[in-house]
């Protein structure tokens, strides 16, 4: 099976179970998020945008937290529940849920996805905006092929 066709079918799941859910199934427990502060510090930034509920986003999750582990220091990593910031969703036009927005460190967006990101996918976003590769993300060199012995 390819990776896309299991994206869309994460995607097509959670918005299906979004729709279902309604608007109404958890309230925001997330702060609201100062973004001004957040580029004050002039490094990059990821912000996802979700709601608690959404399956795309719980599927994220995981993802999200190792990645600003890995890049703790270097760049912040955070999600942005929608209900609690409509003003972020509006500026930056979100339309569906997950949507993974990047800012370079001068406040100006550097790349969007919508939908699931995997980590890999964000390493290289992040390394396309000038960081390192975090050694667990880069793959060391492939070692060299050995021909099998002859029987």
């Amino acid at each position: 099976m390819n990776h896309s066709f299991i994206q869309r079918a994460i995607i097509f799941t959670g918005i299906l179970s979004c729709l279902l859910a309604g608007p109404n199934l958890l309230q925001a427990s997330e702060p609201k998020i100062n973004l001004d502060a957040l580029l004050a510090k002039r490094m990059p930034v990821l912000l996802e945008f979700g709601k608690g509920w959404c399956i795309p986003c719980k599927y994220m999750k995981p993802i999200l937290d190792d990645v600003a582990r890995l890049y703790t220091g270097k760049a912040i990593v955070m999600t942005v529940d929608m209900d609690v910031n409509r003003d972020l969703v509006r500026k930056f036009n979100i339309r569906i849920m997950p949507t993974q927005v990047f800012i370079s460190p001068d406040g100006k967006e550097f790349s969007r996805n919508e939908g699931t990101l995997e980590r890999e996918h964000i390493a290289q976003v992040f390394s396309q905006m000038g960081l390192p590769m975090p050694q667990s993300l880069a793959g060391g060199p492939a070692a060299p092929f050995q021909q099998p012995p002859a029987r």
